[in-house]
């Protein structure tokens, strides 16, 4: 009994103070189930955590929409389905440019995580840690001038990686 509760124990500690939450770019969060490392510069922004079954990372590509004070002062203007329109061509054709880099195909949905416009993408691509070819799951959002992009690669095909991959995608909140 006193091993159960021993394990029990480590288990929920483990669980619970690994765990970091992130706010990426302002107002969106997201939950890694490890410590991350930060990479920034005027560029862009980087969090990347890994545990031994999948790499986590969150990418903030800032400035991504050009002429953006143009763009803002045109949409005052647009409709509700010509702002869409304009959205959505951005997004599919980060997404058209990440999957063709990669040389890989890959199912696309569309998404919006509060009022933010994104992508779901599910593809497979060589893995840089051990060189082998492995699914790869992203979320991309446009957020104002940002491409804000979560991803998500398994170093391991488990149960574990899908579950630690559901739970990082379904942490992504806005407080918007």
């Amino acid at each position: 009994m006193k091993q159960i509760f021993t394990l029990l124990f480590s288990f929920t500690c483990f669980v619970g103070f690994s765990q970091t939450q992130k706010e990426v770019v302002n107002g969106i969060f997201v939950t890694f189930p490890t410590t991350v490392e930060y990479r920034g510069n005027t560029q862009s922004t980087t969090y990347i955590g890994k545990t031994e079954n999948c790499l986590f990372m969150s990418l903030v590509l800032r400035n991504a929409i050009p002429n953006y004070a143009q763009y803002v002062q045109a949409k005052k203007k647009w409709t509700k389905a010509e702002i869409k329109k304009v959205e959505d061509a951005f997004l599919d054709n980060a997404v058209k440019g990440k999957l063709y880099y990669l040389g890989s195909k890959g199912t696309i949905t569309e998404i919006k995580i509060g009022e933010f416009r994104g992508r779901k993408i599910e593809y497979s691509a060589v893995n840089p840690v051990n060189g082998e070819r492995g699914k790869r799951f992203s979320i991309m959002l446009l957020v104002r001038d940002n491409l804000v992009t979560f991803e998500c690669m398994y170093l391991k095909e488990t149960e574990s990686a899908k579950t630690e991959k559901d739970k990082f995608l379904n942490s992504i909140k806005t407080n918007k």
